[in-house]
């Protein structure tokens, strides 16, 4: 084998490892943005991983007592418990938010953040002469 086949083998073999070690970090380490019914359909995937799980507050299912926070968020066919641990923003029934945190089971979701969209900044608003 001449040197420059050489040359262009190991260059080859080294982008391809690069390549393969990169997906595995992002795989391993990257969070993963989800649907409630994706979660809860294959939750031994997600399970052990940092999660985003995007879904609508059930109406009613918000209760806060001294110890925690809990809620329901909902897919299009499936629930999911969320139980936060942090800062609760405001929310209101049928909102669509995300959950970020990982799977205590296949149907509990224990949270660090909740994010929400502020509704004032996309409402239209119509003004009377």
């Amino acid at each position: 084998m001449n040197k420059k086949t050489r040359l262009a083998l190991t260059s080859i073999i080294l982008v391809i490892t690069i390549g393969f070690v990169a997906f595995q970090l992002l795989n391993t380490f990257g969070d993963v943005y989800v649907s409630v019914d994706a979660v809860t359909a294959e939750p031994d995937v997600y399970m052990g991983r940092t999660l985003q799980v995007k879904g609508f507050l059930q109406p009613g299912s918000l209760s806060v007592t001294s110890e925690n926070v809990t809620l329901v968020i909902a897919g299009n066919t499936t629930t999911l418990l969320v139980i936060l641990i942090g800062e609760l923003p405001d929310m209101i029934d049928g909102q669509e938010i995300v959950a970020v945190g990982s799977l205590e089971s296949a149907t509990i979701l224990r949270a660090t953040n909740i994010l929400v969209q502020c509704p004032s900044k996309y409402e239209a608003t119509t003004t009377t002469p």
